[in-house]
C-alpha cells in the first residue's frame, strides 16, 4: 500500500480527522528533498523554506534554488538517455533524405497491415526524439 494509503488508515484507526492528517503528510512530503535535484519541491513553488515539523538546517539564499535544480535535473536526465542508450544498443538510422520509406498505420482490427503498402520519400528529417 501506498504511504498515503497508510497515513490515512493510521488516521481512520486512532479516530482522527483524516482530511487534516493527510495535509499533514503531503506537507512532510514535499518538505522532504529530491533524490536528483537535492531540493524540496515545496521550497521551489514557494521560493522560500517552509518549515515543517522537523528542525532544518540553515541553508544558502534560495536566489539559485531554480537554476541549480533545473541544471541538475537536466544533468540527470542526460545522463539517464545515455545510460538506456548504451543498454537498448541505439544507433543512428541511415535514412536520408529522397529515400523511400514505409509508413506505420494504425490497427484497426487483426486484418490491418502493419505498414502501409503505399511507398513515400523522405522530404525532410527530425533529428529529435519521436514520439508514438
Amino acid at each position: 500500500m501506498q504511504p498515503i494509503g497508510r497515513a490515512i488508515q493510521t488516521a481512520q484507526a486512532e479516530g482522527r480527522v483524516w482530511q487534516q492528517e493527510c495535509s499533514h503528510f503531503l506537507l512532510q512530503h514535499r518538505l522532504t528533498p529530491h533524490c536528483t535535484t537535492k531540493v524540496p519541491p515545496a521550497e521551489l513553488l514557494f521560493n522560500r523554506t517552509v518549515r515543517g515539523k522537523l528542525p532544518m538546517l540553515p541553508r544558502n539564499s534560495i536566489v539559485d534554488r531554480h537554476r541549480q535544480a533545473c541544471n541538475k535535473d537536466q544533468k540527470k536526465q542526460q545522463y539517464n538517455k545515455e545510460y538506456g542508450d548504451v543498454k537498448r544498443r541505439v544507433k543512428d538510422s541511415d535514412i536520408a533524405i529522397r529515400d523511400f520509406v514505409l509508413v506505420r498505420q494504425q490497427k484497426k482490427n487483426t486484418l490491418t497491415m502493419r505498414f502501409d503498402t503505399s511507398l513515400y520519400f523522405v522530404i525532410e528529417r527530425n533529428t529529435g526524439n519521436c514520439s508514438k
